[in-house]
């Protein structure tokens, strides 16, 4: 499929950005198809979506970013069997997206999120019973109110409500079927994700710029942000230098440190998104030739990378990949993070790792990380857009490295999307 565009489309407002990537209809229709078919598995006559993965999915608006997303709970959509999705949201954002995605319903909608909880007990009450009326008239209108509703998520106040205002079954397997229709991406979907990635290949190229001796994480962060903005991603990701890259801390998303000769720098390009899609992925840079105990490191990580990568292939299971990586207590029982058993383990979930790639979550299924996958294996299938992981530290805990690529799992095994160079540490030069 052609993934070329022109960068200076990219940047464009409003309805430009999903115009010029997709065809919006034909890209609803592709999502809405895998969808349909996992409600009829489960039975199921409509879906309430409630969570953001969801609502997005099935009607093309892409998730909240930060402007609402610490309100919350007043976006939500309904996916009938068969027919336009009905979506709601406050009412002047409702006013505007009824205009812009003529293909939906667009409706109004009642809070169930930060304002329904900032007000008094009798106020929830009230909208509550509001929210159960809305979606009981709605699915009447869609001659669905007999049928079974699936919800995505378990709210138990809400669950209760709805199970006692409709009049047909309620059930929690909505969150189940979007959940694995969610898992294989759909062409445009992986077409997306493509643009994405040569996206972040592009922030790469900005730090690899801008990284100098005497200048600070933060100045190199703000030039990539910039760079995601203007080219139509909502930024995320964080930087990281010299002491703070072994165990790596990723506690905020860069300091004012300055980089000195020899450091390493590890960064990554992680939830940004392009049309609600996210990004996840890790280079690591060296300011000036990398010291000898830094390229050994290196190749302790991207060799579990790559032989990760070679076990790729539709019909494999996600136990196949993590087998090529080592125990978590033999890597790092005596050195930092100090993991020493079984329950530790559970903790290292951010270590060597993998995981499926969505819409407004990082982590989609599948899940590549050995307390799970080991016992409890997923198979891959074609068209799954995934994530590998896997980092290492120098002997003295001076300093890590930490490589990711993005990679789509197709009929003839995989490819990685990811372009920005990794069989070798990036050297900055002085």
């Amino acid at each position: 499929m052609n993934t070329q565009y022109r960068l200076e489309d990219i940047g464009k407002i409003g309805l430009g950005l999903l115009n010029t990537i997709v065809d919006p209809k034909n890209f609803l229709k592709e999502k809405l198809e895998r969808a349909r078919n996992f409600m009829k598995r489960y039975g199921l006559g409509a879906i309430l979506c409630l969570t953001e993965p969801n609502v997005a999915y099935v009607t093309n608006i892409p998730p909240l970013g930060t402007l609402s997303a610490g309100v919350g709970g007043y976006r939500y959509a309904i996916l009938p069997e068969k027919g336009e999705p009905v979506y709601f949201d406050e009412c002047d954002t409702a006013y505007h997206l009824a205009k812009q995605f003529p293909y939906i319903k667009v409706d109004k909608s009642i809070p169930l999120g930060g304002v329904f909880f900032s007000s008094p007990p009798q106020a929830q009450q009230h909208m509550l019973g509001l929210f159960v009326e809305q979606i009981r008239d709605t699915l009447k209108e869609l001659k669905l109110e007999k049928e079974v509703l699936g919800i995505d998520t378990n709210i138990p106040y809400l669950l209760e409500a709805l199970k006692k205002g409709l009049k047909g079954e309620v059930s929690l397997d909505g969150a189940k079927a979007l959940t694995e229709a969610r898992m294989v991406k759909t062409p445009t979907e992986q077409r997306i994700f493509r643009i994405l990635a040569s996206v972040v290949d592009g922030c790469f190229e900005v730090a690899y710029k801008k990284i100098k001796v005497g200048v600070s994480e933060q100045e190199v962060w703000s030039e990539i942000v910039k760079y995601q903005v203007l080219h139509g991603l909502e930024p995320g990701g964080y930087i990281i230098s010299g002491q703070h890259t072994w165990p790596k801390d990723v506690s905020r998303s860069c300091t004012d440190r300055l980089f000195k000769v020899g450091d390493t720098v590890v960064i990554d390009i992680f939830n940004s998104r392009l049309l609600g899609y996210c990004s996840c992925c890790y280079r690591s840079f060296s300011v000036g030739p990398a010291p000898k105990d830094v390229r050994e490191a290196y190749k302790k990580a991207i060799t579990l990378l790559r032989e990760a990568e070679k076990a790729l292939k539709p019909g494999a299971t996600t136990k196949d990949i993590v087998e090529k990586w080592p125990d978590e207590v033999e890597l790092w029982s005596k050195r930092p993070p100090y993991i020493r058993n079984e329950r530790e383990k559970f903790s290292t979930f951010f270590n060597n790792m993998g995981h499926g790639l969505g819409i407004a979550t990082l982590y989609d299924p599948p899940f590549f990380w050995r307390p799970i996958a080991i016992k409890w294996p997923v198979k891959l299938e074609a068209g799954m857009v995934i994530a590998l992981e896997t980092q290492e530290g120098t002997p003295d805990n001076r300093c890590g490295v930490r490589i990711e690529d993005m990679i789509i799992i197709t009929d003839a095994g995989y490819e990685i999307i990811s372009r920005w160079p990794a069989d070798e540490i990036t050297v900055v030069p002085i």
